[in-house]
């Protein structure tokens, strides 16, 4: 895997989250005014459960649900018709440090919420832009001098955060400096209305044993699951140091008796996907992970893990899947951990109703039996792997530039079931454009097992991050999407892959996906808040 963070590169959502993976990146400029264009310890005293529904217009999380699907399903009225007529509606005032996570949406309180890798967090009024409060400061970030590798400066919050609606609770987890050289993991837990830190906050995040702070980084998205807060780790940008994979569970009844996770390989073995974990509707977690170190015997590194919470935190060691080149993808540093598992909803006409969708840097995207992973695959790397696998950005295999996106999900009707994945690499025949959207039919192969083809392919994009789906069902739905080393913010046609709209938004950090709520899509760009919606 590969640290995280702010760097466009070329190649569709080329490496890690933030934290994980890339090259360094050079900062981006100032972004423009945008120009839309159409064509064709302690005990806490608040014990969330984050399992309730949202009220209207709220954003929890990562693209909005934990399955991480990134289908605004109450935002059906969003459609094409609608982001034709789109324009800016407001900018916010400007940040301190650099944007890295997706904003959150408080619809009880019609606030932005944003954090920044100053360690501040801010709430602005969903209608203006106006700030409502902050900053809070929750603690000094780490420099990068104090780092082993990396390619952020200075580290504070990447990651994005989680709201619980049910107690306006806004949860997230800083990096802060202590004293000369020392540095720290912070749960934070705010009044989302207000910005005050709830009693008994902040707490230290448990070291557990193994786990060294300066190779750690956390930029993979927050999960809140029937009360325990859950969060993964990675390495820097640089893969230096002795970093595993890791997932804590800090129950938040009690926060400092906290469950952890290791990725059990020799090194490595990163959970740092933007996305951070996929949770299903049985309540388990699904993880994909970067690259391991062994290139013999499976050590979890570059597959998707099954990780139990009930009734303590754990891998299930019979259900996992591995591709049958992983200890090639292994040696080439092409995670398929660059981008997160998607939990679809169950599908109908099909052997495998339950289906998991993963694609990462190899450019391979893999369809698999959330029944049963299949552990070690047997195809040839790119056909043959889990239920189904084809190559979607080319060349495939041992590469690192397919994809850094996590995929989107959306029912189309009569048209059938989508899949929108986001890369770089050469679209698949007969599209012919560099990096952009693929629109995935989800459909049966001969065997009654599922699989998919490729129905459309958008314009040429650089380096996109995750799409996000807007819309009804089966009627005239859009896909959004931002080009983060392009600059520009895309609303696709959910049907034909057709541009209906875009905006110049200047460059944004990595991974960045956008987020929406009542009718207006908000995007972080490095310094500011923009907003858009049609007048």
């Amino acid at each position: 895997m590969k640290s995280s963070h702010t760097a466009l590169l070329a190649a569709v959502v080329l490496c890690l989250a933030l934290a994980a993976c890339g090259r360094p990146a050079a900062k981006p400029a100032q972004p423009p005014v945008p120009t839309p264009s159409r064509s064709s310890t302690p005990t806490a005293s608040v014990t969330p459960t984050a399992t309730s529904a949202p009220p209207p217009a709220s954003v929890l999380t990562y693209r909005g649900d934990f399955a991480r699907t990134g289908w605004y399903q109450n935002e059906s009225a969003l459609t094409a018709d609608v982001a034709a007529r789109f324009a800016p509606l407001w900018q916010s005032p400007t940040v301190n440090g650099r944007i890295y996570a997706q904003p959150l949406v408080d619809g009880a309180h019609a606030l932005v919420l944003v954090a920044t890798t100053a360690n501040d967090i801010y709430a602005f009024h969903s209608a203006t832009g106006a700030l409502a409060w902050g900053p809070v400061n929750v603690g000094q970030p780490v420099p990068r001098s104090l780092l082993a590798c990396g390619d952020v400066d200075p580290v504070g919050i990447l990651s994005t955060p989680v709201l619980d609606p049910t107690t306006s609770t806004l949860y997230a987890v800083a990096q802060v400096r202590q004293g000369a050289a020392g540095m720290a993991y912070e749960i934070l837990a705010l009044d989302s209305a207000t910005g005050a830190m709830r009693p008994g906050y902040p707490v230290a995040l448990q070291a557990p044993s193994g786990f060294n702070v300066r190779y750690q980084q956390q930029r993979a998205a927050l999960t809140l699951l029937n009360g325990t807060l859950y969060v993964p780790f990675g390495g820097y940008w640089g893969d230096c140091g002795p970093y595993h994979g890791w997932l804590i569970g800090v129950p938040l009844s009690h926060p400092t008796a906290q469950q952890s996770f290791m990725v059990p390989t020799a090194r490595e073995g990163a959970i740092w996907s933007a996305a951070g974990v996929a949770t299903a509707p049985d309540g388990t977690l699904y993880a994909t992970t970067g690259n391991g170190s062994s290139s013999g015997p499976v050590d979890f590194g570059n597959a998707v893990l099954h990780i139990q919470t009930q009734p303590s935190l754990g891998f299930n060691r019979q259900d996992f899947f591995a591709p049958s080149n992983f200890a090639a993808l292994n040696d080439q540093d092409a995670d398929i951990g660059s981008a997160s598992p998607v939990i679809l909803p169950p599908q109908t006409g099909t052997t495998t109703p339950n289906l998991i969708f993963a694609m990462g840097k190899p450019g391979v995207a893999y369809l698999l039996n959330r029944d049963s992973l299949g552990g070690l695959s047997h195809g040839n790397g790119i056909t043959g792997e889990g239920l189904f696998s084809a190559c979607l950005f080319g060349p495939c295999g041992q590469q690192r530039a397919g994809s850094f996106a996590t995929a989107a999900y959306w029912q189309g009707g009569s048209a059938g079931n989508f899949l929108f994945a986001a890369g770089g690499g050469h679209q698949p025949a007969p599209c012919q454009a560099q990096g952009g959207v693929l629109g995935l039919r989800l459909g049966t192969q001969s065997n009654g097992a599922s699989d998919f083809s490729v129905g459309w392919c958008s314009v040429g994009m650089t380096d996109p991050g995750s799409p996000a789906v807007t819309g009804p069902t089966g009627g005239n739905a859009v896909v959004w999407v931002i080009d983060t080393r392009g600059g520009r913010l895309y609303a696709l046609s959910a049907a034909t892959g057709k541009t209906i709209w875009s905006a110049d938004i200047g460059q944004t950090e990595r991974f960045i996906a956008p987020a929406i709520a009542g009718g207006r899509v908000f995007v972080g760009v490095p310094d500011r808040v923009l907003a858009f919606a049609a007048p």
